[in-house]
């Protein structure tokens, strides 16, 4: 089914664990469908373990070396997004929102600041008080990023988004070692953490979705639960099991 492209409804695919070479394709194809007047289309998926580096970022950034990271199965991808270094887990959601800005008269900081009131939105929804700090993109809750925020655009498309920590393995995070407020290393911390119980990713994910409508003036959105390039087999790993 083809979407609709009336720009006052989100396009939106909730698409599983994917990997994350796949969503980096299927980003491309929307971007190139969407055209400077498209509709406002939003992917949400989790990957398995993945470290992506945005033009913030290092190879230093990165504590374990190449051995370790070969061993854990976990690759490595440069991409052309604001921000640093994300390390991308199970248990995290990440909301790829692709939005034409001239059509809504949007500037890029405009925008990024909207990508940062949804989740504080979302948030405060599951009684979690967060915060945005000027010198870090991203989330804060207490000390500690609870999301990230990246941007890319291309030919005044905004692409890529954002990661939230609901419930992922937080030692993981032990990989990473990115500078945070006075050059300390940057803590990572989860809504599950922080909430001493369950936030089940379903609630989440929805959201998300009414917020980001809420954020940027969308009077609705359409739900698919597939799309056409994305196949539905990870690439096997300990924390993310390929499906039987």
């Amino acid at each position: 089914m083809r979407p609709t492209r009336d720009l006052s409804t989100l396009e939106v695919y909730l698409l599983g664990l994917v990997d994350f070479t796949d969503i980096q394709q299927l980003q491309r194809r929307i971007v190139y469908d969407l055209g400077e007047g498209g509709a406002a289309t939003l992917v949400l998926c989790e990957h398995p373990p993945t470290i992506s580096v945005g033009r913030s970022g290092s190879r230093a950034h990165i504590a374990a070396d190449d051995e370790v990271l070969h061993g854990m199965g976990i690759r490595v991808h440069y991409v052309n997004r604001g921000g640093g270094c994300i390390l991308h887990l199970p248990g995290q959601l990440a909301a790829y929102l692709m939005m034409p800005l001239g059509a809504r008269e949007l500037t890029l900081q405009g925008y990024v600041d909207g990508l940062h009131e949804t989740i504080v939105r979302v948030l405060d929804e599951f009684d979690l008080a967060s915060t945005t700090r000027p010198e870090l993109p991203g989330v804060f809750s207490g000390s500690s990023r609870i999301a990230t925020v990246g941007v890319a655009v291309n030919r005044w498309i905004a692409y890529h988004g954002v990661t939230l920590n609901v419930g992922p393995y937080l030692e993981l995070f032990g990989l990473l070692d990115e500078p945070g407020i006075d050059r300390a290393p940057l803590r990572q911390t989860s809504m599950e953490s922080r909430r001493q119980r369950a936030a089940p990713m379903g609630r989440v994910r929805e959201s998300v979705i009414r917020h980001v409508e809420g954020v940027f003036g969308l009077s609705g959105h359409h739900l698919y639960t597939h799309h056409p390039q994305i196949r539905r087999k990870v690439l096997t790993h300990v924390y993310a099991p390929s499906p039987g």
